[in-house]
C-alpha cells in the first residue's frame, strides 16, 4: 500500500506492507486527511514534542524519530474490513475517525504518532473498535475531515462553561480557533472578537459568526472587545495561536477575572508574572481531549452533530486540496515563521489526487 512517510525532515511516498485487522480492529481506507498543528510541531520541533508527550505519560504518541512515521490523525475513511468482535461498524461505512488503536501488545496508540500503526496519510489504516461517527447521506465525507480539529475549539468552549453573560476573544483563526468561533456563535455569545494576521482567516471567522476581526499587528483585540462589550461581562480569551508569550502580552489590557482557555500549543517556554495574574484574578486553563470525568470525547460528538444539523458549512474552512505527493508542500505552506504570509487554513490531502498541485474547491467535484 502507498503511504507518505516522514523521517528526520524528509517526506517520501513509499510502498508499505499491507495491514490486516485483529479481532478488535477496523481496517479503513482514508478519504480525506487534514494536517494538524500538532503535526507541524512534531515535524518542526520533534525533540520538544517527544519530550512533552513523554513527560505527560502519553506513551502512545512517543514515536521513534529515526524510523519512518506515517502522520495523520484528522481524517475520514471508508471501512474495508472489520475484526470478528466488531459489531457497530461494517464494510462500506463512511466514518469520521477517532484516531486510536490498541496494538497487538495491548498498548493504546494515537494513530498518526506510532511507527507501527500508520496514520491517515496512508492508503489503509488500522483503528480501534469504537468512538467513530458514521457519516450520513447529506454530509460530504471529504469535508467532514475537519470535524476533529474543529472539535478542539469546541472543546475549549465547553470547558470554559461560558454563558450568555460572557464575551470572547479568539487569538488565532486556524481550524481550532474557528472551531471556537462556531461553538460560541451557536451559543449566542456576544461579542466574539477574532484576532489573526491573516486576512483570509479573518474573513472566514466573520462567515462563521465573529462580530469583529482584528489584525493584531495593527490593533489590540482587547480594545475592540471593550468597544463592543458591556462593562459587566466576563471576558473569555480562547488562545488558539500558539504564539509565544502572547498571554503575558495581554495581561495588562484584559479586565479583572478574565479566563484564558489555552488550546494553542507553543513548543517554546513562555513567561508569565504570577503577581500580575493574581492581582487581577486571572484564570488560566490548559485544554486537550476529554475533560475530567468524561467517558467519551463530548466535543467531537457536538461538533459532528452541529455539522449534520447544518449549523455551519465545513467546506468554508478548506482552502486547498492536494494528493500524497503534495504533503511536503502542504506542511511548508502551513508552517509559520518570520514574516511569511500564511493564507492557508485547512489543506486536505486526498489520496486519489495525483501530483503535488494545490486545488481549490472550484477545481474539484467532491
Amino acid at each position: 500500500m502507498k503511504a507518505v512517510t516522514y523521517k528526520q525532515g524528509q517526506f517520501e511516498v513509499k510502498e508499505l506492507p499491507e495491514l490486516r485487522p485483529n479481532q478488535d480492529q477496523l481496517l479503513v481506507e482514508p478519504l480525506a486527511i487534514g494536517i494538524c498543528g500538532s503535526d507541524l510541531s512534531a515535524v518542526e520541533h520533534t525533540e520538544d514534542f517527544l519530550e512533552s508527550v513523554t513527560k505527560a505519560g502519553s506513551v502512545g504518541q512517543a514515536f521513534d524519530p529515526t524510523k519512518d512515521l506515517v502522520l495523520g490523525h484528522e481524517f475520514t475513511a471508508k471501512v474495508i474490513e472489520v475484526g470478528e468482535h466488531v459489531t457497530e461498524y461494517a464494510p462500506g461505512d463512511l466514518l469520521v475517525i477517532l484516531p486510536w488503536v490498541i496494538g497487538d501488545n495491548g498498548v493504546p496508540y494515537t494513530v498518526g504518532y506510532s511507527n507501527d500503526y500508520p496514520g491517515g496519510l496512508s492508503e489503509r489504516v488500522l483503528v480501534g473498535n469504537g468512538g467513530h461517527y458514521k457519516i450520513p447521506d447529506g454530509v460530504n465525507p471529504y469535508h467532514a475531515a475537519v470535524t476533529e480539529p474543529l472539535a478542539t475549539g469546541y472543546n475549549s468552549v465547553l470547558r470554559a462553561e461560558i454563558d450568555a453573560t460572557g464575551g470572547a476573544i479568539i487569538t488565532g483563526a486556524g481550524t481550532v480557533g474557528l472551531g471556537a468561533v462556531i461553538a460560541l456563535a451557536t451559543r449566542g455569545i456576544h461579542p466574539i472578537v477574532v484576532s489573526d494576521p491573516s486576512e483570509t482567516r479573518r474573513n472566514i471567522a466573520l462567515t462563521y459568526g465573529a462580530h469583529a476581526v482584528v489584525n493584531p499587528m495593527e490593533q489590540n483585540p482587547v480594545d475592540v472587545y471593550n468597544e463592543l462589550a458591556n462593562a459587566s461581562q466576563r471576558l473569555y480569551v480562547f488562545e488558539a495561536s500558539g504564539v509565544r508569550n502572547l498571554i503575558n502580552s495581554m495581561i495588562d489590557s484584559v479586565p479583572h477575572y478574565t479566563k484564558f482557555l489555552i488550546v494553542g500549543a507553543s513548543m517554546a517556554d513562555n513567561t508569565i508574572k504570577p503577581t500580575s495574574l493574581i492581582n487581577k484574578n486571572i484564570t488560566l486553563e490548559f485544554i486537550t481531549g476529554p475533560g475530567y470525568g468524561e467517558t467519551s470525547y463530548t466535543a467531537l460528538g457536538e461538533t459532528f452533530k452541529d455539522m449534520k444539523d447544518g449549523k455551519f458549512d465545513p467546506s468554508q474552512i478548506v482552502t486547498s486540496y492536494t494528493g500524497f505527493e503534495g504533503v511536503g508542500k502542504a506542511f511548508a505552506a502551513l508552517r509559520p515563521g518570520g514574516d511569511k504570509k500564511i493564507d492557508q487554513v485547512k489543506i486536505l490531502i486526498l489520496p486519489h489526487l495525483q501530483g503535488d498541485k494545490f486545488y481549490t474547491s472550484d477545481e474539484l467535484e467532491l
